[in-house]
């Protein structure tokens, strides 16, 4: 479900927009799907995976840290810099 972020500097529908494409991921043709995961790799860093779990699909936040034993503040700062990216590039 989408909930606006407020610690991400992006408006609301920008927001919403960037959610929904990332979420649509398997559904999108390829340049789109290779655009995304560059923006996760390019955000995510070494975290890219995380990144890209925690954005295309519905498993929450506590278990992608759990998995990826990354902390819940590196994924927010990460999730940050994707929309911030992903909101650029429209």
């Amino acid at each position: 479900m989408f909930k606006e972020k407020r610690s991400i500097p992006v408006a609301y529908e920008v927001q919403g927009y960037i959610y929904f494409a990332s979420r649509m991921f398997r559904r999108l043709p390829m340049e789109r799907q290779d655009e995304i995961v560059g923006l996760c790799m390019e955000a995510g860093g070494e975290y890219y995976q995380a990144l890209f779990q925690f954005v295309t699909s519905d498993v929450g936040a506590a278990e992608v840290c759990r998995k990826h034993f990354i902390s819940q503040s590196t994924l927010e700062r990460i999730v940050r810099k994707y929309y911030v990216s992903f909101a650029q590039r429209i």
